[in-house]
């Protein structure tokens, strides 16, 4: 892979080659700094640092601020899924999502009083309705009419979000194990059942930063393969790496890799790179079957992002990496089982069948463009 940074305004120039064996090569280093003590850099001032957190600067307000949700979506209705903004909250929305216990509104919540049998159950003597008021849900009838409308405009399917996350820690929690809702209750449901989204609503994500007040997303929803997910990192307004996010091997995606490549080098010239932020990550689909990306959702350059398949290391002090697939004969599970213990990424989407949904998706988006 050339260290050579492409020039990106002459968006046609060729790609460096994608190799297989450069892939192979960086993503063993990766593991190995993963598990053990890594060899030290130096930040910009040309001291050691041995802690990666420490390559990084403070994050801003506006940083914050420019990565949320309606932040950014104005700017980039034209390259990403139609979405529809609720907000301001209603309180009484926001307490009940904030509530105890994983229901909707209206129906109880089961208590159990008994102790729990090691074999066998019990008569069912032990379970009861909970009646101690807890399930006093304040008003939120206005909420749910105005999800349902929006839901309709998006045509009939959609996946819910907050500000800054989506409640792809809540997927347990459908009925389809995916995020795609048709009715409100199934909002409930995901936002409930997410401590992603609760961080959203208490601020908790980014502490004394984000200025921007809580607010729900619904996004059209589509069937996205996930090996066609990628993220990008911008440093410094100058496009650095792009990874695949999917851990897992697609010789598809090294045969197009060129390709892709391009593609995401004129997607960062034409779109990207108008975005206020200096140094940010950003996801984005590769359509396989239409020539279009869309951009999925940003981040600010910050070491809770996840590198996917760089290095922090190498993202804040290379000119140039190229694009990096996960290559053929290396285990996700034993090379990356500590880094992807938790949510790896904001993917909102995950499912197999998806080219028809797509085409249709991009066909509508392109009809209602003036």
């Amino acid at each position: 892979m050339s260290n050579n940074s492409p020039d990106l305004q002459g968006a046609d120039s060729p790609p460096a080659m994608y190799t297989e064996e450069d892939a192979r090569t960086a993503i063993s280093a990766l593991a190995l700094t993963n598990n053990q003590d890594a060899e030290a850099v130096t930040d910009s001032q040309g001291e050691t640092v041995d802690d990666d957190t420490l390559l990084f600067a403070p994050l801003t307000q506006s940083e914050v601020d420019n990565c949320a949700f309606s932040s950014w979506y104005p700017n980039f209705s034209r390259v990403t899924f139609k979405s529809e903004i609720i907000r301001p909250l209603d309180a009484e929305f926001v307490k009940y999502l904030l509530s105890d216990g994983v229901f909707v509104p209206g129906q109880k919540r089961m208590e159990y009083h008994g102790e729990l049998e090691e074999f066998g159950s019990s008569n069912g003597s032990d379970w009861s309705d909970s009646d101690d008021g807890g399930d006093v849900v304040e008003d939120i009838s206005s909420t749910t009419a105005e999800i349902s409308r929006r839901i309709e405009l998006l045509g009939g399917s959609a996946f819910p979000r907050t500000t800054w996350s989506a409640p792809t820690d809540a997927d347990w929690a459908s009925t389809t194990s995916t995020l795609e809702c048709k009715t409100p209750q199934d909002v409930y449901w995901l936002l409930k059942a997410s401590t992603k989204i609760a961080k959203d609503l208490l601020n908790e994500r980014y502490p004394a930063l984000a200025s921007v007040e809580p607010e729900l997303v619904l996004r059209e929803w589509a069937n996205l393969h996930p090996s066609m997910v990628f993220r990008c990192f911008v440093r410094n307004n100058s496009l650095i790496g792009i990874s695949q996010v999917d851990v897992q091997f697609h010789k598809f995606l090294s045969e197009m890799s060129a390709d892709i490549e391009q593609k995401l080098q004129k997607f960062f010239a034409a779109h990207a790179s108008k975005f206020p932020s200096e140094s940010y990550c950003y996801d984005v689909y590769v359509a396989r079957t239409v020539d279009r990306v869309l951009v999925m959702d940003f981040e600010p350059w910050s070491y809770s992002v996840d590198s996917c398949l760089f290095e922090w290391r190498e993202l804040c002090t290379a000119e140039y990496l190229g694009l990096r697939l996960f290559p053929e004969g290396v285990n996700p599970l034993g090379h990356f089982s500590a880094k992807y213990s938790s949510s790896r990424f904001p993917i909102e989407m995950t499912a197999d069948a998806y080219h028809a949904s797509v085409a249709t998706m991009i066909e509508r988006m392109k009809s209602e463009q003036p």
